[in-house]
Parts: structure tokens; C-alpha cells; sequence
């Protein structure tokens, strides 16, 4: 029995972690605004809706309008995974040795779903940072990340943050808010890891009736 689990847990890891592709679907916000990251079940609020908004607009409307009642603002935790999913280098300072074509295909897909403006530019504040415990912080200015996208390179892009966003009262057109669903869905796999994991389920059922067949016989 050990020896069927063991091939079963084998044949599932062969199928290997999907490639992150990101959905864009229709919401309350009108077209494209809602965006899913299938590998985490997550869905943001595409950044062109709060594009503009300041962080202290942006956290009044999550307050008091109704349309925004389903969302909140994503912890660093969370966009640090998102850019993970879309494979960015994290917080990286050398991405130019990574040509991974998953990766590759994750950042086209994540443009796809965010419009990409041709800038290459996705800036977008994190508010669990920018309303810290200690205010004083927000002298410095507001937690921020940057992404580089270039659809022409062959490297992967670079994700970043820091603290030298502008005060929470001051709005940018071209910086929103990173807002997340409050509601997951669940991750979609890719069509090849669903052939893979049902390979490996038939080698299992192979095997198990091959040993009854084994067992029969010696009966």
C-alpha cells in the first residue's frame, strides 16, 4: 500500500507547478475591471479603477461605497505573491539571466489582464503600509511598488516597493491601489498538469490491478 501511495504522490509532483495566467473578466466597475491570478484564487481590482485616487480617497471608498464592499487593501504579502505568480523577479536588482518562457508567458499574460498602457509601468500602493501604527511614517511617503515590463526583452521584468510614494492625501494619474477580493476562487490548473495528474492517476490504477491480478493468482 506504501509503495501505490508513493507512486501517486510521484506522479503528481510530475505534473510540477503551472505557469501563472491571469483572467480578466467584467465586474461592477464595468469591463475587464476584475482580475484573476488563477494559481492563487485571488482577484484584484484592476489598477485603472482607482488610477488617480488618492490612498486616503481610496480608503473613504472602501468605508462608505457600496461598490467597493467587497474589496480591501492587499497586504505586501500579497502583491510580493502576485508578482511571484507573474514572474517578475521579486525585489530583484539583476533579472537579466532569467529567460524562463513560463515566466516569460506569466508577465505577457499579466500585462494582457492589467492593460498595459506601454509604459511597462504598474505602480500601485499597498495599504497596509501606508496606514501604519506609526504615522510619522507617512512623512517619508506611502509604500509603493514598481514593476518594469518590456514585452520585446528577453529577460524577465523586475518587481519592487519602497517608501518614497507620495503623501496619502496626493493623487497620481498613474499610480492606483492594489485592492484584493474579499471572496478566493479556486486555483484553475493548466490543461497540462490536468493530462499529467490524470497520467499519473492511470499508472496508479495500473498498478493496483496488476497486484490483484498478482493476488488472484496466488489464490
Amino acid at each position: 500500500m506504501s509503495k501505490l501511495f508513493l507512486a501517486g504522490c510521484v506522479a503528481v509532483l510530475m505534473a510540477g507547478p503551472a505557469s501563472a495566467q491571469f483572467v480578466a473578466s467584467d465586474g461592477i466597475f464595468g469591463a475587464d475591471s476584475l482580475v484573476t491570478d488563477t494559481t492563487s484564487g485571488t482577484t484584484w481590482l484592476n489598477l485603472d479603477v482607482t488610477m488617480g485616487m488618492s490612498l486616503n480617497a481610496v480608503k473613504a471608498s472602501l468605508a462608505t461605497d457600496p461598490l467597493y464592499s467587497d474589496f480591501r487593501f492587499a497586504t505586501s504579502r500579497e502583491v510580493t505573491g502576485l508578482f511571484g505568480d507573474a514572474g517578475f523577479c521579486v525585489n530583484a536588482v539583476d533579472c537579466n539571466a532569467i529567460t524562463d518562457p513560463a515566466r516569460l508567458a506569466a508577465e505577457a499574460s499579466f500585462a494582457q489582464a492589467f492593460d498595459d498602457d506601454g509604459s511597462g509601468l504598474y505602480l500601485g500602493y499597498i495599504g497596509e503600509h501606508a496606514y501604519p501604527i506609526d504615522p510619522a511614517h507617512d512623512i517619508y511617503g506611502t509604500f509603493r511598488t514598481f514593476v518594469s515590463y518590456d514585452p520585446t526583452s528577453p529577460y524577465v521584468g523586475r518587481a519592487s516597493d519602497d517608501f518614497t510614494g507620495p503623501a496619502s492625501v496626493q493623487a497620481l494619474a498613474n499610480t492606483g491601489t492594489w485592492l484584493v477580493s474579499k471572496s478566493l476562487v479556486a486555483p484553475i490548473p493548466e490543461p497540462s498538469r490536468y493530462a499529467l495528474m490524470l497520467a499519473g492517476f492511470g499508472v496508479v490504477a495500473f498498478i493496483a490491478r496488476r497486484r490483484r491480478s498478482q493476488i488472484a493468482a496466488i489464490s
